[in-house]
């Protein structure tokens, strides 16, 4: 139902997150772009997990931000082939149903 999945990707690290560790940063611009959305053969991205690689980053022309290329392990919810998932629905209508899980 949960796995780790490795993820590559290259995210902009704003000036006002320079405050911050690079670590930290990067977590933070991850968790912003991929929490609480599905990505298309992989499931529904959670958080991260922990960053695997990090290249050293670029700063292009006429632009504050700085440019990372990272490697990274993201939690993410997919449910496998006729596995059964337990939950109460909460409401139904015409947009459709809301079940907790």
């Amino acid at each position: 139902m949960f796995v780790l999945t490795v993820l590559r990707d290259t995210l902009k690290i704003v000036p006002e997150d320079f405050r911050k560790t690079r670590e930290q940063a990067l977590k933070d611009a991850i968790n912003e772009k991929y929490a609480n959305r599905v990505l298309h053969d992989v499931g529904l991205c959670i958080l991260v997990h922990d960053l695997v690689e990090i290249d050293e980053g670029f700063v292009q022309h006429s632009e504050g931000w700085i440019w990372i290329k990272v490697k990274f392990r993201m939690i993410v919810f997919r449910p496998f082939r006729d596995e059964v998932l337990v939950g109460r629905v909460r409401s139904a209508g015409a947009q459709g149903i809301d079940i907790s899980m």
